[in-house]
């Protein structure tokens, strides 16, 4: 078995890749914390009825403020004959794309763009079709990413959109370009993707962009749009391009499995790389009470997925709040100490729901964040202050967590560290490395005994042995980490 060599990428605690033994340690799913003042944009202007879901967000660097395109329109539902008839998405007035701007991604303005007239006044946000992508595609059927992988700044941001037929047994994909994501440009030999009559119409699509994995575009889809699939359940599938235009058939690479519940469906899962592997937030559909949530699969190869982590990152509201049924998680925006994940939320999924709810039905958009690198922690035990090291007569009062043998360049180890004190009620946060040879022998020099203790919260606190915090010397060889610690929570390290 080769050395694992990790160079300088930060490493994460979401499998046990790097994990050779815990004690008195938990891998813990940290759930997203929604922001106080949640739904950031709800339905509140006449144009957008009672209905708003968002498209994408994106932070423009040039601007340093987010721009959100999202979706408004109206809802409702009647009782027919022997059914409930749901009216809003095709008849008038149409849906109409909005533009809302923030400058801390949680505020959001509306902004008077004054170019569409809506009731015979142009006082609103809406954006026209010369600054969206096809009207048709605006929306759900539209998928926008910013490619960094591009080096053409004309062609920073990408679109895909469902073009052809609604009613063939296929679909197509254009393929568009833009260097703001506002003024878009077709591809020349559009459709780039057609799936039909062999592969058939994929269920709701994500395209994730780049995939710094696999070095290829990627796409991941409800597969077959139930059909060819086991148990006739939704579950995802993959296809891959390397230039965006000429595309693999898709793949499964997701189905339920006998952990899950049997009304467990997959119903879509926008991707993302992050420090070295991608991951999903699965879209969990409940069939029987039709309800949705995102959970987090993580993945190295980008083909396959640990799940082991059966909880939602974002939990439903309490009943008949904005997303007590549904919770569409879009790609994340990673920006400067946290993670913020979008999502659309609604409190109503079936038509009948719809009807009952009449005037309170809505959807609108929600925000959950967490902090840098806090998917998966690595939780220390409760115990008292001590002033010294740990040790025989100690060990038990703290944690321990032993990586496998691997290699590193940088002349520093970071940790990127929560302090349990307040969220606990527990003693001072206290943590110490040690080095040690690939046969567990520890290192002269950088001993739990010689180590300085890490005792407060911090995304890149620098370890350190009797105040010296060079590693420069083990570059390239193999080694291990002893991890003693208590009252905290342990994100990532790294090596800088």
């Amino acid at each position: 078995m080769a050395l694992i060599n990790i160079g300088s990428q930060k490493q994460l605690f979401v499998d046990d890749y790097l994990i050779e033994s815990m004690t008195n340690t938990r891998q813990v799913l940290n759930r997203a914390e929604k922001v106080p003042d949640n739904p950031v944009l709800r339905p509140e202007r006449p144009w957008e009825g009672n209905d708003v879901r968002l498209h994408q967000v994106f932070f423009d660097d040039a601007e340093q403020r987010f721009n959100m395109w999202y979706q408004g329109r109206r809802y409702s539902a009647e009782q027919g004959d022997g059914e409930v008839i749901v009216s809003g998405e095709h008849e008038e007035p149409r849906p109409v794309i909005c533009l809302a701007t923030s400058e801390d991604g949680v505020s959001w303005e509306r902004p008077n763009l004054g170019l569409v007239e809506f009731e015979g006044s142009r006082d609103n946000n809406i954006l026209p079709s010369t600054h969206l992508l096809p009207a048709r595609g605006a929306g759900q059927n539209s998928y926008m990413f910013k490619d960094d992988h591009d080096e053409n700044p004309s062609k920073r941001y990408k679109g895909l959109v469902r073009s052809g037929s609604t009613t063939t047994p296929g679909m197509q994909f254009d393929l568009y370009s833009s260097p703001d994501a506002f003024r878009w440009t077709p591809y020349e030999n559009n459709p780039v993707i057609d799936t039909s009559p062999r592969i058939g119409r994929w269920g709701p699509t994500n395209f994730m962009g780049w995939d710094p994995v696999r070095k290829v575009y990627a796409v991941h889809m409800e597969n077959c749009l139930h059909r060819r699939t086991p148990m006739g359940k939704r579950l995802i599938g993959r296809a891959e391009s390397p230039d965006l235009i000429e595309w693999t058939d898709p793949e499964t690479i997701l189905l339920p499995d006998e952990l899950d519940t049997p009304d467990t469906e997959f119903y879509a899962m926008p991707t993302f790389p992050y420090e070295g592997m991608l991951v999903g937030l699965l879209w969990i559909f409940r069939t029987t009470n039709m309800t949705h949530h995102p959970e987090l699969a993580f993945s190295r190869d980008g083909i396959r997925y640990n799940r082991q982590y059966r909880e939602p990152i974002i939990e439903r509201g309490a009943r008949w709040e904005f997303d007590c049924t549904s919770i569409y998680a879009k790609r994340p925006i990673v920006h400067g100490d946290r993670i913020l994940l979008y999502y659309t939320a609604t409190n109503w999924r079936s038509p009948e729901t719809l009807l009952a709810l009449g005037d309170r039905s809505t959807a609108a958009v929600g925000l959950a964040t967490l902090p840098l690198d806090g998917f998966v922690s690595l939780d220390g035990a409760k115990g008292r202050a001590t002033d010294v090291p740990p040790g025989p007569g100690q060990i038990a009062e703290y944690s321990e967590f032993v990586t496998r043998s691997f290699s590193f360049t940088g002349s520093e180890l970071h940790l990127n560290v929560q302090a349990a004190l307040q969220q606990w009620g527990a003693g001072p946060c206290d943590l110490r490395v040690e080095l040690l040879e690939p046969n567990h022998e520890p290192i002269k020099g950088f001993t739990v005994d010689e180590a300085d203790s890490v005792t407060e919260s911090g995304m890149a606190q620098v370890v350190s042995w009797g105040g010296n915090s060079d590693l420069s010397a083990f570059t390239g060889k193999a080694v291990k980490l002893r991890f003693y610690f208590k009252n905290c929570k342990l994100y990532s390290f790294q090596f800088r």
